[in-house]
């Protein structure tokens, strides 16, 4: 008998988990598989906890209050560590503005599994909640030379692409269904991301211990995304550059590092100076505490109450023209 866990996260958005709740309830399994669901809030409010924990009482599901905000990576190792602890065979990581396409996400997942044995960790496919027909993932991959991922253009483009480069696939965490013998020989989520990049550097710490991540295409998940990447909040930005950073030059293997470190600095404060010459000062502030936190080795939680150092000022200000100047041309070339 396999036994999933399924790890949902609530911050702050009682009434939105218990909705995703309902849907991972309505999951249809094969027969031999059975699923316990474990919520974990993670720092709510007192009455968003309190909202949640009532509308749960009732249903076949554990609540876990944690005091303070563990981000992603820390909320759900809580729940990989119970599943390494109670034998279960699966985590599925399952985000709360998740909206399961049908009742068989699960399922196919699942078969997915079974059929790759050596697939560690896996995703449907995720369409955006309020155009359902517009895909944005079916396929990821790590393209180590010029330290970018190459992403599908559609499921077609996935599938000719897949097994040619399964080492270097990577799946998001949105609804990520991860094998516990995968976990148990690669370890749990990086917890000094917080969030964002910690799904990509777990594939390819599996990858590198010889397990690799796939796609189930019959598959699909329904989620919520910002029509401009600007509009999300500034600490979403601190995040990314930092964790682009602790990410790049961590997993890249070793044959691809010939001056990382002075390509990657350079790429990261080329997006602060994209973001000011895009007319967004706050996410470019962001950005740039990210730049320096990943610099000075800060992790965990951003902290955004703060001013950039002097040098570090000094030289997104010495860029500022040769990015600019590229920019105009990505402009021109539009």
């Amino acid at each position: 008998m396999s036994r999933v866990l399924v790890s949902i996260l609530n911050w702050n958005g009682a009434a939105q988990t218990l909705a995703c709740v309902q849907g991972v309830l309505r999951q249809q399994v094969p027969a031999g598989a059975g699923i316990d669901i474990l919520v974990i809030d993670n720092g709510s409010e007192p009455p968003d906890a309190a909202a949640l924990a009532q509308g749960l009482a009732a249903l076949p599901v554990a609540l876990r209050r944690e005091p303070v905000n563990r981000g992603f990576a820390g909320g759900h190792n809580l729940a990989v560590a119970h599943a390494l602890e109670a034998g279960h065979d699966y985590v599925w990581l399952v985000n709360s503005d998740a909206v399961m396409g049908d009742e068989q996400v699960l399922a196919r997942l699942l078969a997915l599994m079974t059929d790759e044995p050596r697939c560690g960790a896996a995703s449907p496919v995720l369409a955006i909640l309020d155009q359902p027909d517009k895909v944005y993932f079916c396929g990821n991959f790590h393209d180590w030379d010029s330290l970018a991922t190459h992403r599908a253009r559609d499921v077609d483009d996935a599938r000719a692409t897949a097994p040619h480069r399964r080492a270097q696939q990577w799946v998001p965490g949105t609804a990520m269904l991860l094998r516990t013998q995968a976990l148990r020989a690669a370890g749990p989520l990086d917890e000094r991301m917080f969030a964002y990049f910690e799904d990509d550097e777990l594939c390819a710490r599996m990858a590198a211990h010889g397990w690799h991540s796939g796609v189930a295409y019959d598959a699909r998940v329904l989620h919520a995304m910002p029509r401009r990447e600007t509009d999300r909040p500034p600490y979403y930005f601190y995040l990314m550059a930092r964790n682009y950073l602790l990410f790049w030059h961590g997993s890249t293997p070793a044959a691809h590092r010939r001056r990382l470190a002075l390509k990657l600095l350079d790429r990261a404060l080329y997006d602060v100076n994209r973001l000011r010459y895009r007319g967004f000062p706050e996410q470019a502030r962001a950005a740039l505490l990210g730049v320096e936190d990943f610099l000075r080795g800060r992790h965990g939680r951003p902290m955004l109450e703060r001013s950039v150092a002097l040098p570090l000022r000094w030289l997104r200000a010495l860029l500022w023209l040769p990015h600019v100047r590229a920019l105009r041309r990505l402009d021109e070339g539009d």
